[in-house]
């Protein structure tokens, strides 16, 4: 399979290459100001991975990367970006900064993409996140209503371009990185409350990923992978 990996340089775009990879995929994982991550990346994990520049703000970018592609089994969106505000502190800006990437930008690639997927019968696969699911971890309304609006998108499209592309997201819950030690806060918060009382590693996502890309016969799904918070 070639499968396309926006924002391949985050903790959780590695994990998802990385996985692909590991399976024998091509992946063209897509960066922005990452381009020495991208090229490390792709060092590590052999000819199997590409770098594609791309800019998810600019329409001209997503098209002119897309233009090269030859062909496409599937597309990953991970690209994303997370801020913290509380909401009577919010400002325009930064709420259309958010919306920018995490939902315009998705758009923009998913409908670059479409014709290349509907030719192949392939596969989108778009990152959400608990946060839409469970709203209140409190700063977060503009980051929360965005990825809300990724599973709304998710099962729209769906519909759309059933039955020849088929599209599910995934919601992670907390990522474990270098980032969140174990005295972390929002750590020692997500796994006191967590029913396997740990955060989710990437890799277990990465591999709920691929069972999206590859099961026929699933579309229109959202997959919560949160080690049991939402539950707890």
């Amino acid at each position: 399979m070639t499968i396309l990996v926006s924002g391949g340089t985050s903790t959780l775009g590695s994990a998802l290459c990385s996985y692909f990879v590991s399976r024998g995929d091509r992946v063209l994982c897509t960066y922005h100001r990452s381009e020495k991550q991208a090229f490390d990346l792709a060092a590590s994990l052999g000819p199997l991975l590409v770098p594609i520049a791309m800019d998810l703000q600019d329409s001209d970018s997503i098209e002119k990367a897309v233009a090269a592609i030859e062909g496409l089994d599937a597309l990953v969106n991970n690209s994303g970006i997370f801020t913290e505000e509380m909401f009577e502190e919010l400002g325009l800006d930064q709420w259309r900064k958010v919306f920018s990437v995490n939902v315009e930008g998705l758009f923009l690639l998913c409908k670059a993409c479409a014709p290349l997927l509907t030719a192949s019968g392939g596969s989108i696969v778009n990152i959400a996140s608990i946060n839409a699911l469970h709203p209140g971890f409190g700063k977060t309304v503009h980051y929360d209503a965005s990825k809300g609006a990724v599973i709304s998108f998710t099962q729209s499209l769906a519909s759309e371009l059933a039955p020849h592309v088929r599209v599910n997201a995934v919601a992670p819950g907390l990522i474990a990185s270098s980032a969140l030690d174990s005295e972390h806060p929002l750590r020692r918060r997500y796994e006191k409350r967590a029913l396997l009382n740990r955060l989710v590693d990437p890799v277990e996502v990465a591999k709920v990923v691929a069972l999206l890309c590859d099961c026929q016969a699933m579309t229109g799904q959202t997959v919560v992978v949160d080690s049991g918070y939402l539950a707890g």
